[in-house]
């Protein structure tokens, strides 16, 4: 991996928090729509090949995750809740799970990126994966294989990651701030406590995103299209006797979008009995069908943890009336 700081690619301003110090303005932008509706439908391998090579600020989506889901947490609760800032929490926990999703999914191309994986992973890890190493772990076989999945979405692959900063030397001084590692999600986020600090109309606006919901179904119909393509470019890449480099990087593009769609259909919720949740039961036939392919794990592992998480928002959202997913999945780790 080498450090680099090119052709990144550059993240929507999303949330009224902290980046744009609540001077936006018009509606809320899906990260995950705004991230693969740069590629249209029928894309040309120059397309895929210009996507790849567009890497999204992996630091700036993970800085994004936490910022949206500690404001959703101050929220308010219980008698003191409205309609609208329960959607506006609601919309908050989608976005804050659409940056994890992109996080996890996209590939380590350079060390920012590996630091941002490790760094969201140490923030979203589940109970029970911080288990002292003198306890026994306490743990059912559902939480041990959460945990296993929630590892492997965030891996970094096999490249080798430079070690933490070092320890302070007997004379250094600033310890208050000496850093534990080089991409710190709890430093890099500001700690606040008390009431929710969106505006009334910041509020509104994060209601108003989360009542535009997409259509689900085309989002599986868009990984279903997009997974075809990447497959149909590796064969093609296989059957090459000259260089064929370009067909394997549309390939990874276009399984890049995919998973991209499939973590937005995973994310939104769903009534019950309505055509979007029955697109969600296709997007679990349909990611099972991958378990055997050879799709990156951390992929795979990314979306079936995201259909985990994505059952608090369902719950938020409307409780008892949307669908909750505990899909059988086939074991990939």
């Amino acid at each position: 991996m080498t450090k680099t700081h090119q052709d990144r690619g550059h993240m929507p301003s999303v949330s009224d928090t902290q980046d744009d110090g609540g001077r936006s303005s018009g509606p809320i932008r899906d990260p995950l729509a705004w991230m693969s509706g740069r590629v249209s439908e029928d894309p040309s391998l120059i397309e895929l090949v210009a996507f790849r090579d567009s890497r999204p600020d992996l630091m700036a989506f993970a800085r994004q995750a936490k910022r949206c889901d500690d404001e959703a947490g101050r929220a308010a609760y219980g008698l003191d809740e409205t309609q609208e800032n329960k959607l506006a929490r609601v919309g908050l926990k989608i976005v804050g799970l659409s940056c994890t999703a992109i996080v996890a999914i996209w590939p380590t191309d350079t060390i920012d990126d590996a630091d941002a994986k490790q760094g969201l992973a140490r923030e979203t890890r589940m109970h029970g994966d911080d288990t002292a190493y003198s306890v026994a772990p306490m743990l059912t076989a559902e939480t041990a294989a959460r945990i296993r999945l929630h590892r492997a979405a965030f891996a970094v692959g096999e490249g080798i990651v430079p070690p933490a900063p070092p320890r302070p030397s007997p004379a250094a001084r600033g310890l208050v701030d000496w850093p534990l590692s080089r991409f710190d999600l709890v430093d890099l986020v500001p700690r606040e406590g008390g009431e929710m600090t969106l505006t009334d109309a910041q509020v509104a606006r994060w209601a108003g995103f989360t009542d535009a919901y997409p259509q689900i179904s085309d989002c599986v119909d868009r990984f279903a299209r997009m997974i075809a393509i990447a497959d149909r470019l590796d064969l093609l890449a296989a059957h090459q006797t000259a260089d064929a480099s370009d067909l394997r990087r549309g390939a990874e593009a276009a399984r890049i979008i995919a998973y991209l769609a499939a973590a937005r259909a995973a994310i939104w919720p769903a009534m019950l009995h309505s055509a979007d949740a029955e697109a969600k039961l296709r997007l679990v036939t349909c990611i099972n069908d991958r378990a055997c392919r050879g799709d990156p794990l951390h992929q795979q592992a990314a979306i079936r943890h995201v259909v985990t998480q994505a059952n608090w928002i369902a719950m938020a959202f409307r409780f008892g009336a949307t669908l909750q997913l505990h899909p059988d999945w086939i074991p990939i780790v």
